[in-house]
């Protein structure tokens, strides 16, 4: 078995049909889908079944209702292929994702990524592409980029679907969802992902479409992004510290911390409210300052004493032109690599 395609779902009897006819009209035809339905209230399940009456590959498991996480870690435990992949039940795929994502899938390489595009229920469409060139680099470079896109926020790493991973390095590293992380909790699995495989290859072709409607989570709305984003932001601390990457990582880390409080409040609520909020998940003792980079020191020092917020402002201007330079020079790069 080549690939296995997990499936959870909760309550998606409008879009489900919709979603197994574009598995169905694969050109590549060497995968099993896994359905788990995670506690559905509505026909879903019974759709299911029907459908794995009609091909074999589909098998079809059923939890109560544990959240998505849960979902997706049985459905790994009960994978056979070489290579998984993630499907939500209200997304469709091009007929040829998975043959797209398997021409990534080279000798040395743990993870295939490819944009996807989102569209809505009056047919409007966007593709997204990586927002920055992360997978031109080499090697631990490309790794380490990746990883920085990751715990920035990368629209393209961070979600679960659109990617192909390989079992065996699932199995060997152990890796799992976190159940209880309601928000971003596929990024957490793609850092992780990231942080152990030898190599990941990118593909420039869209291999995933993802429905915007307001039980999504993209389209649905959040009131604090500091409170949706705050367990998942822990757990990305404890997952880098577990993996002995925290000290390498940990600018980032704290910066992406503050910039849920500047999405809510802006500089001033950086400033009013880093040391309550942010400063005690990482004011951090024990740590290896020899293993940081020295922005990571410099950071580090100024939050232990409090004093980040009043840096903040500048923080943030050198970080917006440190990626603004970086996306300059890609470009130029790319530029210079044209044919003639």
């Amino acid at each position: 078995m080549k690939i296995s395609v997990i499936l959870p779902c909760y309550n998606a009897e409008r879009y489900l049909n919709a979603c197994f006819e574009s598995l169905f009209a694969q050109s590549m035809r060497d995968f099993e889908v896994i359905f788990i339905d995670d506690g559905s209230l509505d026909g879903s399940l019974a759709i299911a079944r029907r459908c794995a009456g009609r091909d074999d590959r589909i098998r079809v498991f059923a939890q109560e209702n544990q959240g998505v996480s849960a979902a997706r870690n049985l459905g790994l435990s009960h994978a056979r292929g070489e290579w998984i992949t993630f499907v939500d039940g209200d997304d469709i795929l091009p007929p040829d994702a998975l043959e797209t994502l398997l021409s990534g899938a080279a000798e040395d390489v743990d993870m295939v990524v490819c944009p996807h595009e989102t569209f809505d229920e009056r047919g409007h469409a966007r593709r997204v592409w990586p927002e920055t060139r992360w997978y031109r680099q080499n090697g631990e470079q490309k790794k380490n980029a990746a990883v920085l896109r990751l715990i920035e926020g990368d629209c393209v790493l961070n979600i679960m679907c659109g990617k192909l991973i390989r079992r065996a390095l699932i199995e060997r590293e152990h890796i799992r969802l976190v159940s209880g992380v309601k928000m971003a909790e596929d990024a957490l699995f793609n850092l992780e992902t990231v942080l152990c495989a030898r190599n990941i290859a990118y593909v420039h072709h869209v291999a995933y479409r993802y429905r915007i409607h307001s039980a999504s989570a993209t389209g649905s709305r959040r009131n604090s992004e500091w409170e949706a984003h705050l367990p998942w932001l822990v757990a990305m601390r404890n997952m880098l510290a577990r993996r002995g990457e925290l000290e390498r990582y940990y600018a980032p880390l704290l910066n992406s911390f503050a910039l849920r409080l500047y999405k809510d409040g802006g500089i001033r609520g950086v400033v009013r409210e880093f040391n309550t909020k942010v400063k005690p998940y990482l004011a951090l003792d024990g740590l290896t300052r020899a293993k940081m980079t020295p922005y990571g020191r410099v950071v580090w020092a100024l939050c232990r004493r409090g004093r980040y917020p009043t840096a903040y402002p500048l923080i943030a201007v050198v970080q917006m032109m440190k990626r603004k330079c970086g996306e300059a020079a890609f470009a130029l790069r790319a530029e210079r690599e044209k044919p003639r």
